[in-house]
């Protein structure tokens, strides 16, 4: 049997089934990059490690090699890239690199020429725009009195962009979750070759056995220090629950992620409120929901928490910003509301309209098979390093 080439995968963010964006939307990418490539994890810990949920045997399980690296010692990947290399059979080399989000490419740069040749190919996937993260991020900072914040992330939008002109030339493409985010740097950056590639999720191996649907109980799913979900938590907390739980005292808010923040922690003293935390599954979760909620009012990229919700045909309750990104409509897929008083009524309607629920959830996880599964990805990134793909009718840039 003829070997994989090699793939270098850095990302600062632990790949992995579950447990977040970030960590879900790098598991696909491994999981893809794995199925053609002998792939070389490295992740470099520019942040706090996440415990709990995460693991490091499911990496483990679809790479070649995995390197977890202390920010101090980051100059040290490229060593440890070339001598993991030098210990392969036939002289081995890097065929591609994928860097995930712009603040690691730096280092995926620096292994470049590893091992004395350069990459085929080389993928940048941004995720998202995070010059538009910083503008929407800066008001929900100055709402909550941290004007000295909302001023720093401002000053940081004009070396974003300076930051992404100079790595953009060192990549063949570069990936966004976003379709509207892809056509933006588009008009941009026309010279360059940016790739929509959407968020996908898995289907649930097997349904939660002897749970029961609880239409009266209202399911938020998201990383809970997250500005954005923050902010969304608090709103609908403080603002929709009490209008539903005047029509309904039965109504229960239930509150499930990783991290902690003190502005999500604040909330537990809210009628109706189950702040739960971290799980290890979510499928119990969706499986016992009358629906999930995205109240979000500022954000980037596309929210993998409403696919997820699709796959699990859970009815999903949206702002018009938590459904950005995402070719769905209103009525037919899920339903969007503004206002809290809107929200409120949204929520109370599925909450006693099984027909409505049937419905949207059949039509939406009819959606999410086509648009946003791993064949998707499969096909897209297939294209990127130019393998053949399936029933590809031509590049997607």
């Amino acid at each position: 049997m003829t070997p994989k080439p090699y793939c270098l995968f850095v990302t600062s963010f632990l790949p992995y089934p579950t447990g977040g964006g970030s960590a879900m939307r790098a598991s696909i990418a491994l999981e893809v990059l794995s199925s053609h490539f002998s792939v070389i994890v490295v992740q470099p810990e520019l942040w706090a490690r996440r415990e709990g949920i995460f693991r490091d045997d499911w990496v483990r399980a679809n790479s070649a090699a995995f390197f977890r690296i202390h920010p101090h010692h980051v100059q040290d990947i490229r060593p440890l890239v070339e001598d993991f290399l030098a210990g392969e059979p036939g002289g081995a080399t890097l065929d591609v690199v994928y860097a995930f989000r712009q603040a690691i490419a730096p280092l995926a740069i620096n292994c470049f020429n590893a091992a004395g040749s350069r990459p085929r190919v080389t993928i940048l996937d941004l995720d998202d725009d995070e010059c538009a993260h910083n503008e929407q991020f800066a008001p929900l900072h100055e709402a909550a009195g941290e004007a000295a914040l909302a001023a720093k992330l401002r000053s940081e939008i004009a070396t974003k962009k300076l930051f992404l002109a100079m790595l953009m030339p060192r990549f063949n493409h570069l990936l966004l979750a976003s379709a509207d985010d892809c056509r933006t740097l588009r008009s941009r950056h026309p010279a360059h070759s940016f790739v929509h590639l959407p968020n996908a999720v898995r289907a649930p191996e097997s349904p939660a056995a002897g749970v029961n649907r609880d239409p009266r109980s209202i399911l938020f799913v998201g990383s809970l220090d997250y500005l954005p979900n923050e902010d969304a938590v608090a709103f609908f907390a403080r603002s929709i629950l009490p209008l539903i739980r005047e029509r309904d005292d039965r109504m229960t808010f239930r509150i499930v992620g990783v991290g902690q923040s003190e502005s999500i922690a604040a909330v537990r003293r809210f009628p109706g409120v189950r702040l739960i935390g971290a799980v290890p599954d979510l499928v119990p979760e969706y499986a016992s929901a009358g629906m999930l909620v995205v109240p979000l009012r500022a954000g980037s990229g596309t929210r993998i928490k409403i696919l997820e919700a699709f796959q699990h045909r859970t009815p999903v309750v949206s702002t018009t910003k938590g459904a950005e990104g995402l070719a769905v409509t209103n009525g037919e897929h899920l339903l969007i509301a503004d206002t809290p008083e809107e929200f409120a009524a949204a929520c109370l309607r599925l909450s006693s309209d099984d027909d409505l629920c049937r419905r949207l959830t059949e039509k939406a996880h009819a959606w999410v098979v086509q648009h946003h599964s791993i064949d998707t990805v499969r096909r897209i990134l297939s294209e990127c390093w130019g393998a053949p793909s399936i029933d590809s009718p031509g590049p997607r840039h």
